[in-house]
């Protein structure tokens, strides 16, 4: 297992204000005079260099990997750490079928625009040399979590819905397929990058933020109103529907040459990386950012 902790270990112990600061500091694509050396707590990982105008920028769409506001996140590292200046669309919460179609909608039911369709624009005019997509998670986890179990009165030996299972994953695989074509038919040039999950624990813990649970448990609710109560069990149940989801993802990749599959799997530690049910620590978030670097700077 690939582990920088030692090298972002800071990031673990920030204040809330530095870690504020930090997002600030990577909300945008800030020019040269606005890049002066900064101190905090921070500090020792370095600042952000001055964007040259000649570098490339990405498009990123996603969900809170993408867009953490009580810690930092994936597009925030990539930023800090590796300069690159990114154009996201990510929203936290977000779900695969309303990044990619649009399930909102308004008074009198009227449906809301999907956002994709900016995105897609944005890719067009941008032409990037690589789109971010982070996706998923919300899917499975969650409200929707719950419609996968069986409950363990029924003793039936898996504890999963394989018929819902089954076509809950066609039905991603079909949209992402879709997205797939649709970005490529907006870029054909541009590399697509999404990464997998890793398998997380049903600890019960959600997200902290100012002292106030913000939001989450997402998985051992659902576990616990379908009396699966083995920790044991129920990790081994998250475990099944996310390397299911890698294993799809992999899939996708080996058909199409311009979709590439991170798979986080090697990089996490499940025991020590995890800050509550969905998300990771800020130093894990580094080391993905990191990964993903490197498969972004080995493209031609």
């Amino acid at each position: 297992m690939t582990n920088g902790t030692d090298t972002y270990a800071a990031l673990d112990t920030m204040s809330e204000e530095a870690l504020q600061a930090f997002k600030v500091e990577t909300a945008g694509s800030l020019l040269p005079e606005d890049m002066q050396e900064r101190s905090g707590d921070y500090a020792v990982l370095g600042t952000v260099r001055p964007f040259d105008a000649a570098e490339p920028v990405l498009v990123a769409e996603g969900d809170s990997w993408f867009d953490y506001l009580p810690g930092t996140d994936i597009i925030d590292c990539l930023k800090k750490f590796h300069n690159f200046r990114i154009k996201s669309f990510a929203d936290a919460g977000d779900t695969l079928e309303n990044m990619i179609y649009g399930t909102e909608y308004g008074s009198g039911f009227s449906p809301k625009p999907c956002q994709f369709q900016l995105v897609l624009e944005a890719v067009d005019r941008l032409r990037p040399k690589v789109f971010l997509f982070s996706g998923g998670g919300n899917d499975i986890a969650g409200t929707e979590f719950e419609a996968y179990l069986d409950h363990a009165g029924t003793k039936r030996p898996d504890f999963l819905r394989q018929t819902y299972v089954e076509h809950m994953f066609e039905y991603f695989e079909a949209m992402l397929k879709d997205m797939i074509d649709r970005v490529l038919a907006a870029s054909p040039e541009t590399t697509i990058i999404m990464h997998g999950y890793a398998p997380p624990l049903p600890s019960g813990r959600g997200v902290q933020f100012l002292g106030f649970k913000f939001a989450g448990p997402w998985l051992r609710p659902a576990l616990a109103k379908k009396r699966i109560t083995d920790f044991a069990m129920g990790a081994a149940i998250v475990a099944r529907l996310i390397n299911r989801y890698n294993a799809m993802l992999g899939r996708l990749a080996a058909t199409n040459s311009r979709f590439l599959h991170a798979d986080l799997r090697p990089l996490i530690d499940p025991k020590n990386d995890w800050v509550n049910e969905l998300h990771l620590r800020n130093s894990a978030y580094a080391r993905v950012a990191d990964h993903l670097a490197a498969m972004i700077n080995s493209l031609p």
